[in-house]
């Protein structure tokens, strides 16, 4: 088996022992194991790391990849300029 300090987020530094916590606590879905690690919460939003954190859990569990849904993408609700976004202080531009 893989050690537990394998990083399976890299924007979040989540470890593969993070994700069997979440397990052995009982969080068996990718949003409340997105809540309880802060996996797919970083910068990427889980484009570099849902996939391989979905098939360690799929594996974890012992089911088959499709019993475990992708995490759900929510987008900003209203259009965002990219300079707001990268604005130092509130109020810049």
């Amino acid at each position: 088996m893989l050690n537990d300090k394998v990083i399976v987020c890299l924007c979040r530094d989540v470890t593969l022992g993070d994700v069997e916590r979440a397990l052995a606590a009982g969080y068996t879905d990718l949003e409340t194991i997105k809540r309880f690690t802060g996996a797919f919460t970083g910068p990427c939003q889980g484009k570099t790391c849902a996939d391989a954190i979905r098939r360690l859990v799929a594996q974890l569990l012992d089911c088959a990849l499709e019993e475990v849904p992708e995490p759900v993408a929510r987008p900003p609700i209203a259009p965002l300029r990219m300079g707001t976004l990268a604005a130092r202080e509130e109020g810049e531009t």
